[in-house]
């Protein structure tokens, strides 16, 4: 009886364990700000299905809750972030911001919208991963990177969607730079850096004169490592989770 007990238990930990991430947490990451123009990067596309009415008429705004509030007002963007809706063509998105106040919102929502209308009750909207800049500065500091709730409101504030489901990331690629130094902080040129991936695949750079190096277009979502060999010095390896651009990976002398 004892022996049945654990394995339920065990059981039970395994289905909690390995149960899916909950529906509408959409990846978000954030640069510049400090009085720069705003950089918002949507990691992964999301794909949304209007529940009523509410959207019909009214240019979609696609919310991340609680992602908070770096915009005076809402801001004019560029950038690669589209939506579409029920398969038609890929609409640019207009604007972010979030000066919009309603049951539906709460103070620190960010949200993007498109400046088409024409959804129905019953439509699939699909946001793209991309990312988008705005066209003015923002005074504010950026939000943390973070997964986000998101769903669709219209211009008034009100909700209109279920949650957006992430879907399946595309083959994305990061770049990974840094420098390697010496013990008092001068560049150590001509070292050699391999990077090594999860597939035993490696890399090899050669650092400039100033001890910069720099790796572009590996596979993201994967764990990579990177070393440094020198004849004289010894530097420690480092492993990278390669969800986003790595930078400022530097290499100390016996550190």
């Amino acid at each position: 009886m004892k022996l049945k007990l654990q394995f339920i238990i065990a059981a039970f930990i395994a289905l909690i364990v390995y149960i899916p991430v909950a529906h509408g947490q959409a990846r978000l990451r954030f640069s510049g700000g400090n009085g720069t123009r705003l950089t918002t990067t949507l990691r992964t596309a999301v794909t949304y299905t209007i529940t009523n009415s509410n959207c019909v008429g009214s240019s979609p705004f696609f919310v991340f809750q609680a992602a908070g509030t770096p915009f005076d007002n809402v801001q004019a963007v560029t950038g690669t972030i589209n939506f579409s809706i029920d398969n038609a063509a890929s609409e640019p998105i207009f604007a972010e911001g979030s000066n919009i106040v309603s049951n539906d919102l709460s103070a620190n929502d960010v949200f993007v919208n498109g400046n088409t209308p024409g959804v129905d009750n019953g439509s699939m909207v699909v946001l793209s991963a991309g990312a988008v800049t705005t066209d003015d500065s923002v005074a504010a500091p950026p939000p943390d990177p973070n997964s986000f709730i998101t769903f669709i409101i219209n211009n008034e504030g009100i909700r209109c969607s279920s949650d957006g489901v992430s879907l399946a990331p595309t083959a994305a690629s990061v770049s990974i730079s840094g420098r390697v130094l010496l013990s008092k902080g001068r560049g150590l040129s001509n070292a050699f850096v391999y990077l090594t991936d999860q597939n035993g695949n490696i890399q090899v750079r050669r650092t400039n004169p100033f001890g910069y190096y720099r790796f572009e277009n590996i596979q993201a979502g994967q764990t990579a490592t990177v070393t440094v060999v020198s004849k004289r010095l010894r530097f420690a390896p480092q492993v990278l989770n390669l969800n986003e651009e790595v930078t400022q990976l530097n290499f100390i002398a016996g550190n």
